[in-house]
């Protein structure tokens, strides 16, 4: 319980933190885009499409994962209630 509880923390805190600062993108990029005023609209745009772009594959593989997992002790734990199914 105690380190489900830190992970649940750890993840509250990363997501807590300013998303731009971890979104900083391509310097260049980001320096063209705010020369326009419409290009300020667009910048913090791109800088929240760059941040699903880190994290989507994160997200996904996560995911994927977790079922794994579950379908594995799904099965561990039918092989535990009957270790042989032909023995009765």
């Amino acid at each position: 319980m105690r380190k489900l509880r830190s992970i649940i923390l750890a993840i509250a805190a990363f997501l807590a933190l300013e998303s731009l600062g971890w979104a900083q993108g391509c310097a260049m990029c980001r320096s063209a885009l705010e020369s326009s005023p419409e290009g300020k609209m667009l910048a913090s745009s791109f800088a929240y499409g760059i941040l699903l772009l880190l994290f989507l594959p994160y997200i996904m593989f996560a995911t994927i994962s977790w079922v794994v997992y579950r379908a594995y002790r799904r099965k561990s734990k039918q092989r535990y209630q009957n270790p042989n199914p032909y023995e009765a």
